[in-house]
């Protein structure tokens, strides 16, 4: 289901719901800095977040390499993703490590309110990636017609 300037509900959502992914992040770091001093055993689970994150970025690669730069190459397409999953999991897992992220304080507010502001805001830039590309093209059609319709001069 396609709407105005090739922009779809699917890619919407998809924007939308990376906004939010990396919206988390920032929360992530800070609570992942703050949990050496409030929760050091916290720190245990940074290992398994940066494997973790590394191979979900492998299966999210191979998913992918029709869709997103499929022109690079597969051993390069594997280390980016990885390096890019192991930065990305740990500030997604470290997020409840943020103060005041459980039960209903401002922090858990602060938190949910930044992530939805980013989702919000890559669905707007999604949107405008998309219109300027179809602006573009349709241009470039009317360039090209315009130009097949010129008498030749001699």
């Amino acid at each position: 289901m396609s709407i105005r300037y090739g922009v779809t509900i699917p890619g919407l959502v998809l924007a939308g719901g990376t906004g939010v992914y990396l919206g988390i992040q920032p929360v992530g770091y800070i609570g992942l800095i703050l949990t050496p001093f409030t929760d050091p055993a916290g720190l245990l689970a940074l290992p398994g977040a940066l494997i973790f994150g590394a191979l979900i970025g492998c299966v999210v690669s191979y998913l992918s390499r029709r869709r997103i730069k499929p022109k690079l190459e597969g051993a390069k397409r594997y280390r980016l993703a990885a390096l890019l999953g192991a930065i990305t999991l740990p500030g997604y897992v470290f997020a409840s490590h943020f103060p005041g992220a459980d039960g209903d304080g401002p922090g858990n507010r602060w938190a949910v309110g930044f992530a939805l502001c980013c989702g919000v805001t890559a669905m707007v830039v999604y949107y405008q990636r998309r219109k300027r590309l179809a602006l573009a093209r349709h241009a470039r059609r009317l360039a090209n017609q315009h130009t097949d319709q010129q008498p030749a001069t001699r």
